[in-house]
């Protein structure tokens, strides 16, 4: 089922239209390209049923910011900035046309540790666990561990020492009351406050590989937030990551519907809250479950 938007016209062209032949996809209408918003858009159009010929272009253009060594970066001018390398091994799931550049990315994301962690006194969590960071050679933290870790999960890298260790890392940032945030837990001995889009895509990422109870006080924070979310990436994440739980959420379509609305008088969302959004409607299991049942490319 598509979904049509205030403007008439339906959210996926409204995606579709973001793109820029032989460029990708702009994460802002009439803006700069940026291979994470192609990423996420490839996601939302193979979730939704969009136009194939434009996924398909749109993975090509993925291919000509891939550099030598595997890493996908955020912009040519910020090398070091490679966290969309995970996102670009989900946007070329499945698809025997990129195995190569997908396996690339794979050994470059294997590879990638964070910076030294020297010992902070006003810090708790366990800077020695190996995650991901958003820079190379910088400290690891909550978001790029969690794409590093769905990025892992879709190559089936289970037994990997690197898989193993964004588990801990996620279960080590999760806060002592529920969620998570950008990646601390106390400071000056003060617990910090969880965020709902952390939350829920800290949750996506660990569906299924931890015990429920492990999760439990995360999953009821996201629940006392649901009613009140009305931004796209959180309400989106939410309802992925608790989806992937199976937890039975109130009207989410709905929920969707409303904050899609209000882009007729806030404006257009940038692209890849609109792909989340979308991601959300459509992967109704979460967003794993999703990539564990899309069929290869060698299958049609």
């Amino acid at each position: 089922m598509l979904l049509t938007d205030p403007t008439e016209k339906s959210s996926l062209t409204l995606l579709e239209d973001r793109y820029v032949e032989g460029v990708g996809f702009t994460y802002r209408p009439g803006g700069q390209c940026r291979p994470d918003a192609s990423c996420w858009a490839i996601l939302a159009l193979e979730a939704a049923g969009g136009n194939s010929v434009v996924t398909a272009k749109a993975k090509r253009s993925l291919l000509d910011v891939q550099r030598d060594d595997g890493r996908v970066c955020v912009s040519p001018q910020h090398p070091d900035a490679c966290w969309p390398t995970a996102l670009a091994i989900l946007a070329w799931h499945a698809d025997p046309e990129y195995e190569e550049p997908r396996g690339k990315a794979l050994r470059f994301l294997l590879n990638l540790e964070q910076g030294p962690d020297e010992p902070d006194p006003y810090v708790t969590h366990d800077g020695s666990i190996k995650g991901w960071p958003w820079i190379a050679k910088t400290h690891a933290w909550t978001e790029p561990t969690a794409y590093a870790l769905m990025a892992l999960r879709a190559c089936a890298c289970m037994d990997h020492s690197r898989t193993q260790d964004a588990i801990r890392l996620l279960l080590d940032r999760q806060l002592p009351d529920g969620g998570w945030n950008f990646g601390n837990t106390f400071v000056f001995d003060r617990p910090m406050r969880p965020l709902p889009h952390t939350t829920g895509l800290s949750l996506q990422a660990l569906a299924g590989l931890v015990s429920k109870a492990a999760v439990e006080r995360s999953i009821a924070y996201l629940r006392s937030q649901l009613p009140n979310l009305d931004t796209p990436m959180s309400l989106a994440w939410a309802i992925l990551g608790l989806h992937a739980w199976q937890e039975a959420l109130p009207q989410p379509r709905e929920r969707i519907a409303n904050v899609l609305a209000r882009q007729e008088r806030l404006g257009p969302f940038d692209t890849v809250s609109l792909s989340l959004l979308l991601l959300a409607w459509h992967c109704e299991a979460g967003l794993v479950r999703f990539l564990e049942e899309m069929p290869s490319r060698g299958d049609k």
